[in-house]
């Protein structure tokens, strides 16, 4: 029997019995524009839950949450605004708890782009605007990614994961364990209508009582031992920066941050970073963390960890390399290019590497795109190295006279080197399942402007 349950009509008359058949909390809806009356959950209801001593926990689903146009900064604004004052002054929600936000459709990663993340955002600056109301953290509803995104972005600190398993990115975002509440097929327990949820092994899941709630901090990034806070961050990026709409390559570039920018980090969301370039705590784009170094190191000081020691990855190395070396494994990648990129050999290279890499254990998706793998493989931790001190086992990644992406030429896996220009390389160009030679600085191909390595 699930101990937390989400109800959409009334069920304070059943209080008691959802109690003894082992409910704890139960979370309910409020609404700034339903039709539907009783899915709103009312103070005389919340009192009858809370007196047979259960928890409530909130969700806040518009009257056309299941459809996108629903979804823009200005809905975001007014749902959360609206939310936050019923639960003040109506329900007496206590402030340290959560408000979630329902997205009850499958949405695509373009409405993921354009609609949901500007929607969280007008809830994010909502909660930010002081009004003597109690603080309410932000969870997210919705598909596997629809909760990645969010979460990505910075923009919830809970996540309950819809139980349609035919939407987007269901598997992955459960096996990824970052979920707070997963949604399970309707039943009925103690006479009610419901859906059971299972919740995350140790994570509170933001519900209240009479006793009100210990509030609870969003994570941010704690620095490394011994190092003193980073107040601002420089862009070391030597022909700048693309400062994007949020944490990835698939949104809007808004402008480019010249080298040696200062900025302000606010968080951290998966090997991107938000930055604030005024100072005044508002997020003004997301950029490659990467690039953001500390600007003033102190002499002596030892490099940052990614730099000074390796990724989890580098374990996979020495797979990598046999997968490149073996007519196996380049066999089994030029096959997995084959069937997932039309036109393969053409523009293959990154699917073609990325597959070497899953085949050795290290976990990127399959990818088409040389400059959005090695930003992938460098937001995993995979750290610069000039041309001329790469190793076997690193990664080259070859000029594009297109600036954008950067380095979306050609990328390739290095096998040997036979000094600081020439090597063997396992790359898509070949007809033949084996290495074959290459210079980092062209000999008539394209050069190569940087390795990394994990």
């Amino acid at each position: 029997m699930s101990s937390i349950i989400d109800v959409s009509s009334g069920c304070g008359s059943r209080a008691s019995a959802l109690g003894a058949a082992g409910v704890k909390t139960v979370i309910r809806y409020y609404s700034r524009d339903t039709i539907h009356p009783s899915k709103r959950l009312t103070r005389a209801e919340a009192g009858q839950l809370m007196a047979a001593g259960l928890r409530l926990a909130i969700v806040h689903e518009g009257r056309f949450g299941d459809q996108a146009t629903n979804f823009e900064r200005n809905t975001g604004v007014a749902d959360a605004t609206y939310a936050r004052t019923y639960g003040a002054s109506t329900i007496g929600q206590p402030g340290g708890s959560a408000l979630y936000f329902g997205v009850d459709f499958d949405a695509t990663a373009d409405e993921i782009r354009s609609r949901i993340l500007p929607y969280f955002q007008g809830i994010a600056d909502t909660f930010r605007t002081a009004t003597g109301e109690p603080d309410y953290l932000v969870g997210v509803y919705g598909s596997g990614a629809t909760c990645k995104a969010v979460l990505d972005a910075g923009l919830a600190q809970f996540a309950w994961l819809a139980q349609s398993t035919g939407w987007s990115g269901y598997t992955a975002f459960l096996r990824s364990n970052r979920w707070t509440l997963s949604q399970n097929m309707p039943t009925n327990i103690g006479g009610v209508s419901c859906d059971p949820n299972d919740v995350g092994e140790g994570k509170p899941v933001g519900d209240f009582n009479r006793t009100g709630v210990a509030p609870l901090a969003p994570v941010t990034p704690a620095p490394a031992t011994g190092a003193a806070p980073v107040t601002q961050l420089k862009v070391n990026a030597r022909n700048g920066l693309r400062l994007r709409s949020g944490p990835g390559l698939e949104f809007d570039i808004l402008t480019v941050l010249p080298y040696g920018r200062l900025v302000y980090p606010l968080r951290v969301s998966g090997g991107w970073t938000a930055v604030d370039l005024q100072g005044d705590g508002a997020i003004d784009g997301f950029a490659s963390s990467a690039f953001l170094t500390d600007p003033a190191p102190s002499p002596g000081a030892a490099p940052p960890a990614s730099a000074a020691g390796t990724t989890p990855d580098a374990m996979h190395i020495a797979e990598l390399i046999r997968q490149g070396s073996s007519a196996a494994g380049l066999k089994a990648a030029r096959e997995t290019g084959k069937a997932s990129l039309p036109g393969y050999p053409t523009n293959g290279c990154a699917v073609h590497l990325s597959a070497l890499m899953r085949q050795a254990g290290i976990d990127v998706p399959l990818t088409w795109g040389a400059g959005k793998l090695a930003q992938i493989i460098a937001d995993r931790g995979w750290r610069r190295v000039a041309v001329g001190s790469q190793q076997a086992g690193d990664v080259g990644v070859c000029f594009d006279n297109d600036p954008t992406p950067p380095g979306s030429d050609h990328v390739y896996l290095v096998i040997s080197t036979g000094g600081p220009d020439e090597m063997m390389v396992a790359d898509n160009q070949r007809t033949e399942d084996k290495p074959h030679e290459r210079f980092a600085t062209g000999h008539g191909k394209t050069p190569t402007e940087y390795f990394l390595r994990a």
